[in-house]
């Protein structure tokens, strides 16, 4: 499993580098593939309906931001905002990111881009997919998401 896992990882963090010049070897640096891990961390958590777990990656700060539809301010709001969109395990359904590039800004900031496939049946939404971008701060507590939008 840990195997599979690193490989899963590995695969996230290279794959959109790679695509792009395969006469170059990439290496991910530690930043990139710790920022990988809250991402694929945060998409476990969704998978097995742990709401409250996916939303547990954001700061708690009255200025981290997450724009569902419409931007909400302060993990309360967030956390609110995700019960009200997804309001039973049926409505989360399963989601599969993809195409996941991790750029640095900074050793305390990255940005994180890709796809996700939100993939639920009909009568609790039907399928969805789309971009996200998340900017994540390196804090104490290890990298959290300060900013995220879903489109």
């Amino acid at each position: 499993m840990r195997l599979l896992r690193a490989a899963s990882l590995f695969l996230f963090a290279v794959a959109p580098v790679l695509a792009q010049s395969p006469d170059q070897l990439y290496t991910a640096s530690k930043q990139q593939l710790d920022v990988t891990k809250v991402i694929l961390a945060q998409q476990a958590r969704w998978n097995t309906g742990d709401l409250d777990g996916y939303v547990s990656f954001y700061k708690n700060a009255q200025d981290t931001e997450a724009v569902l539809g419409a931007p909400f301010l302060g993990l309360d709001a967030i956390r609110k905002a995700y019960h009200v969109n997804f309001p039973s395990r049926d409505a989360m359904g399963a989601i599969e990111d993809s195409e996941v590039t991790v750029r640095p800004m900074g050793e305390n900031f990255a940005l994180a881009t890709g796809k996700y496939h939100l993939m639920r049946n009909k009568k609790s939404g039907g399928d969805a997919t789309g971009t996200f971008t998340l900017i994540l701060e390196k804090t104490a507590a290890g990298w959290q998401i300060i900013f995220s939008e879903n489109t």
